[in-house]
């Protein structure tokens, strides 16, 4: 469960600072590295955010 809640929150803040990083930094000069690890955090998240249980079989 906490392995979901971190996930999610990874995808919340890399999108929030996605937003921010195009509208507000395109004139920075760390704008490149800003948007790359704020795409790598995004992705993270969404790697952690499912989760599977095993299926229960009935015999």
């Amino acid at each position: 469960m906490v392995r979901q809640g971190l996930g999610i929150s990874m995808v919340i803040l890399g999108a929030i600072v996605m937003i921010i990083n195009i509208s507000f930094l395109r004139t920075n000069d760390y704008y490149d590295v800003i948007r790359g690890l704020s795409f790598v955090v995004f992705m993270v998240g969404i790697f952690l955010i499912p989760r599977y249980s095993k299926a229960k079989r009935n015999m």
